[in-house]
């Protein structure tokens, strides 16, 4: 079940919200009920894995508890490394063991285990909340609200990765409250904004893209194909930049303010602002649960620091590469990312100051460059689209090139959804409400007219 489909938006949202509707006049049924809503719609996206998300939930939980009662930090080491086991199992084992196979000379089997949806996002909130339990940061919760902060349908698919001091303490409020129709207004914003940007842009772009790069994967782009596989990073900011929209207004409608995702990447000036501004939430997980730790190992001399500092920049962006996927082309593309980071880092302590403008300009061909690399899938395919952008510029798909004209205005233009909510909603305008209303029903027919796709995060 996806967001941008059918099933959910006339079925599922409208069932839910009349569910918790009823329950929402009573505190002790409204954690409750949000988690059942929650655990229908991943039984429904994912029936194979719902037991396996239960089992976590429970396991994780459980460990909690005996935390809290015998402090053995053992322990919570000992849980963490079995979800990263669980997810190393999903999501890497047949990579391992297809390199594995190329080393030995031989071919080794595959699992057919499946991926199960979510997974990377769920292992990362159970990562979250038992790293700062054994830090003494969080406290102890019930098992229905954190069974909530787990399973949470808005973000529990692909984010936002909110932290549990983000969430937790909202979770069982009640929502229908004298002023409730604003936070719907709100909430209906992000939505249609997060449609618009995934069934309008990312999604245009999707069936322009997909062909061409299933060409790159066969051989050579011509000229035209491959400026055009260029502007991959476009589709996939729109497309994940919508979902986490849709997310923050889906938690909204339910009583939760999930943390904010995006904040216009594509106007950044370097590579730091880039990555303080693109899936905030996965950088800043990154950086106090990986890059951080890191740093304070204090394996070297002092003299040495910046050695660490920056080989600790190097692999926390080369996991942040292959948590995306288990392929060398994921990998590739986060060391380097990791690169542009050391040498930004470098360049604004010991170089001259760029103009604003070239900062941006350099900034968004590394973004654009990278981001085929990302898409690719083999070294092979990224080369057949980089060799093409030195060929001959003929246009061959004219009538179809206007979400690519549309998707640079809309990334280099506008600021952030949230920017543009917050000035929409400043006060009531029911003309405001009258075009929000048309402007989802248009959404609604143009998803009826094409094939659907899937979030690419989904994947992740």
């Amino acid at each position: 079940m996806l967001f941008n489909d059918y099933p959910f938006l006339l079925v599922f949202l409208p069932a839910a919200l009349l569910i918790y509707r009823l329950a929402d006049p009573y505190p002790g049924l409204r954690i409750g009920v949000q988690v059942a809503l929650s655990l229908a719609f991943y039984a429904w996206g994912s029936p194979s894995f719902i037991l396996l998300l239960i089992g976590s939930i429970a396991i994780n939980w459980l460990a909690s508890v005996a935390y809290g009662r015998v402090k053995w930090p053992a322990l919570l080491t000992l849980v963490i490394g079995l979800d990263l086991a669980v997810l190393a199992l999903f999501k890497y084992a047949n990579f391992v063991l297809a390199n594995l196979g190329l080393v030995l000379g031989t071919t080794l089997p595959v699992l057919d285990v499946g991926l199960p949806l979510g997974i990377s996002f769920f292992t990362f909130h159970h990562i979250m909340y038992l790293v700062d339990l054994k830090r003494g940061r969080a406290p102890l919760y019930a098992f229905d609200r954190y069974a909530l902060y787990i399973a949470f349908f808005p973000q529990a698919i692909a984010g936002p990765l909110a932290r549990w001091s983000e969430v937790m303490h909202q979770f069982g409020r009640q929502v229908y409250v004298p002023g409730w129709q604003r936070q719907f207004c709100i909430a209906t914003c992000f939505i249609a904004i997060g449609l618009f940007e995934k069934i309008v842009i990312a999604d245009g772009l999707a069936h322009l893209l997909d062909p061409i790069y299933a060409q790159a994967a066969n051989g050579p782009l011509a000229g035209g194909d491959a400026w055009l596989a260029f502007c991959f990073s476009f589709q996939i900011l729109f497309d994940f930049s919508g979902y986490s929209d849709v997310a923050i207004g889906l938690g909204l409608l339910f009583g939760v303010q999930l943390p904010y995702n995006f904040d216009a990447p594509l106007r950044s000036t370097n590579i730091q602002d880039f990555w303080q501004r693109w899936h905030i939430t996965l950088m800043l997980f990154l950086r106090d649960y990986v890059f951080y730790p890191l740093v304070n190992l204090r394996l070297l001399p002092r003299r040495w620091l910046p050695v660490q500092f920056f080989g600790a920049m190097m692999i926390t962006m080369a996991l942040c590469g292959l948590w995306h996927g288990a392929s060398w082309t994921f990998v590739l593309w986060g060391v380097l990312h990791g690169l542009a980071l050391v040498a930004c880092t470098l360049w604004r302590r010991y170089g001259p100051e760029f103009p604003s403008w070239l900062g941006w300009a350099l900034t968004v061909l590394f973004v654009l460059a990278t981001g085929v690399i990302f898409r690719a899938g083999s070294v092979e395919a990224a080369w057949h689209v980089f060799a093409g952008l030195a060929s001959r510029l003929p246009l061959e798909r004219g009538k179809h090139l206007w979400p690519l004209i549309a998707a640079p205005l809309f990334a280099f233009l506008l600021p952030a959804s949230q920017d543009i909510v917050a000035v929409l909603t400043r006060r009531p305008n029911p003309w405001l409400a009258g075009l929000l209303g048309l402007g989802l029903f248009a959404l609604l027919l143009h998803m009826g007219g094409r094939d659907l796709h899937e979030f690419v995060y989904f994947k992740f």
